[in-house]
């Protein structure tokens, strides 16, 4: 790919109708006003860049632009729906900046639409080129699909060519797709590109954040222990299908002990259990946090898997039950490894730190019926021992003599 046929962010800031507005900006607003100031220009763009316009699509269908109401509905229970919402507000931020830049009044090729059009098309096709440093717009692979699979074709700048290069990991034989390498899970590939990944590569995943009680009578030195370590109070952890990271639960350990004298067997190197009834507790937080994320979507996996046969879904309904038939998968796979970690610890954490038997009041209420039979016996003889007096003194002293006599 040659350079003269992609425009990269430097480039767009030197645009003559974009420059002014994109000096300063970061590197997808400058690229979304270069190419708005094109397609904006007569006859579709200036004719060094119409090659690499025509190539471009013309929108990107992203739930960031959704109206409302749809999101709310396809994307119910996916963390993907609250940054959905914070994206479209903040187009809208941006664009009634660049308007006040402008002079109050936007340029025809500036209106709302066209702007936010402009972004979702640059954010979806745009690639970073980590040797050269900034986003670049390339003709032909602004069409190829981006997947976390590992054998995914590799994309960067090549100095000695002048040239942006795709690095294939596998073979191809004609006709093949090509996925170009992409680390974003799910989530953010919607959000960005309108899409998901279909081949559920390795770097889809959710996050789960965790942190110290504010109240933690230990908390200056617990921050202390994560700061030696590189982790921060607020920490997010990413959970896959193949597990959770073993610092997620070193962290929950820390986050939970009470004794001083265990804060030493916290190790964020390798998967030490502190004590069983913390274990016990880090465990169950982690049960309850994926339940109750479960809980947020509507039906389960299985609806989703159904939904996904049905020829006549809508291409965002698709896509919105792909993603969130993803994200179920990857909570159930993260409450099932937490269920397996809990099965071997028998018992229920007491107030003083120790584990009873989790049956313990079972083990009670059959020992009790057990009892039942031998009640009656244990009435009658606690009646004849008080009518002879047995259990008091006076009664023995006057009646008891007699007897004797």
């Amino acid at each position: 790919m040659p350079g003269d046929l992609a425009v990269t962010a430097v480039d767009a800031a030197d645009h003559p109708a974009a420059g002014a507005l994109a000096a300063g900006a970061d590197d997808v607003t400058a690229l979304a006003l270069w190419l708005a100031a094109e397609r904006g220009a007569a006859g579709g763009g200036t004719p060094k860049w119409a090659p690499l316009l025509a190539t471009l699509p013309a929108t990107v269908d992203t739930p960031v632009l959704w109206a409302d109401e749809e999101r709310a509905v396809l994307l119910r229970g996916s963390p993907a729906l609250a940054e959905a919402r914070a994206r479209d507000a903040a187009l809208d931020e941006a664009h009634a900046r660049l308007v006040e830049a402008a002079g109050g009044t936007a340029p025809p090729w500036l209106s709302r639409d066209a702007f936010r059009s402009a972004v979702a098309v640059v954010t979806a096709t745009a690639a970073y080129l980590p040797a050269a440093g900034c986003f670049a717009l390339l003709p032909v692979l602004s069409r190829a699909s981006r997947s976390g699979a590992p054998d995914a074709a590799v994309l960067d700048y090549d100095e000695a060519r002048g040239a942006a290069v795709l690095t294939a990991n596998r073979a191809y034989a004609p006709g093949d797709a090509v996925d170009v390498a992409d680390g974003r899970p799910n989530g953010e590939l919607l959000l960005a590109t309108g899409a998901v990944d279909a081949r559920g590569g390795d770097a889809d995943c959710l996050t789960v954040t965790v942190g110290l009680a504010a109240t933690d009578r230990m908390r200056s030195t617990k921050l202390q222990i994560l700061d030696a370590v590189g982790l921060a109070d607020g920490q997010p952890f990413p959970i896959k299908r193949g597990g959770f990271p073993l610092q997620l639960l070193s962290y929950l350990r820390l986050a939970r002990l009470q004794d001083p004298a265990q804060l030493a067997a916290v190790t964020f190197e390798k998967d030490v259990v502190v004590s069983p009834a913390n274990e016990y507790e880090v465990l169950q937080l982690l049960l309850g946090e994926c339940r109750e994320r479960l809980s947020a979507y509507v039906g389960g996996a299985e609806e989703d898997t159904k939904l996904l046969q049905d020829a006549t879904l809508t291409p965002r309904a698709r896509v919105a039950a792909s993603l969130r038939l993803g994200e179920k998968r990857i909570l159930q796979a993260t409450l099932d490894a937490a269920r397996r970690r809990l099965a071997p610890i028998r018992g229920v954490p007491t107030k003083d730190g120790s584990l009873r038997d989790a049956n313990a009041d079972f083990v009670e209420m059959f020992d009790a019926f057990e009892a039942l039979p031998s009640v009656p016996k244990k009435v009658v003889d606690g009646l004849l021992s008080w009518a002879r007096g047995e259990g008091d003194p006076e009664y023995q002293e006057r009646w008891g003599k007699k007897k004797k006599k």
